[in-house]
């Protein structure tokens, strides 16, 4: 049902050669979709998992230059062939009941329509969402819920402007098909710290993205040093502060 799209840069020891195997052993995920920026974790992957029963469900890929986060990201997903992609950050992980909970929203909900994305509710162990849960954010209803959200907070890591700038979310498709980057291509480079919340403002702006927060939708978040969170945010402050400016805007 779902195309896994992972970007990576040499990730293979640490994370992937942990969650592969159990990515490649559920039956929710057709395909899996590696983005390396550097080929290093591809070689890892085709060394030691050729062998894997299911090791057709990868499609492995090497960027001739590096792309960058959001860029990375964007390759892996324009790569998918389902209807519904996981994007995962390739040093966190979602277990099956992530795909199950997945799965279970888009059946209850016959009519989301092609502008969705299913954002999580939890980011295991330190981001908790919960209070937001069943909102939905699209344009006229950012005041609304941000309203909503700071009745309801239970702690500085339960905002929206986190949430929005978390991902590893199940996104659309056509989402990806439509986004229009050809006047953004001289801010990516610096959007590595705000990767998440730029892409999801472009298609607030773009396509009247709705994000669905879902109840019971969790995964694993890994905070680690080696995060490209953690080592550019100080050097692409001034820009990740006018993107949060940019989706502060919303209305």
């Amino acid at each position: 049902m779902f195309s896994l799209c992972i970007a990576t840069m040499d990730r293979y020891d640490e994370f992937l050669s942990k969650y592969l195997p159990d990515y490649l052993v559920n039956d929710l995920v057709d395909e899996i979709i590696i983005s390396d920026e550097n080929g290093r974790d591809v070689e890892k992957i085709q060394q030691h998992l050729k062998h894997h029963t299911h090791y057709d469900k990868l499609v492995l890929s090497t960027n001739k230059t590096k792309l960058g986060p959001f860029m990375n990201k964007y390759k892996a997903c324009q790569m998918a062939n389902k209807q519904w992609v996981v994007l995962m950050d390739s040093d966190n992980f979602a277990n099956k009941t992530y795909f199950e909970t997945s799965k279970e929203y888009i059946h209850n909900h016959a009519h989301l329509g092609n502008n969705v994305i299913l954002a999580p509710s939890k980011a295991l162990p330190r981001f908790d969402f919960n209070n937001m849960n069943g909102f939905v954010y699209k344009k006229g209803n950012f005041k609304h819920n941000k309203n909503m959200e700071m009745k309801q907070k239970q702690s500085h890591h339960s905002n929206s402007d986190i949430l929005i700038n978390t991902g590893n979310y199940v996104i659309h498709k056509s989402l990806i098909d439509r986004l229009d980057l050809s006047k953004e291509l001289n801010n990516i480079p610096n959007s590595s710290s705000c990767d998440v919340i730029y892409f999801n403002t472009l298609l607030f702006e773009q396509l009247d993205l709705n994000l669905h927060v879902v109840p019971k939708l969790e995964y694993v978040h890994v905070v680690h040093k080696n995060s490209i969170y953690m080592l550019t945010h100080r050097q692409y402050k001034n820009f990740a502060d006018s993107i949060y400016a940019r989706y502060n805007r919303l209305e």
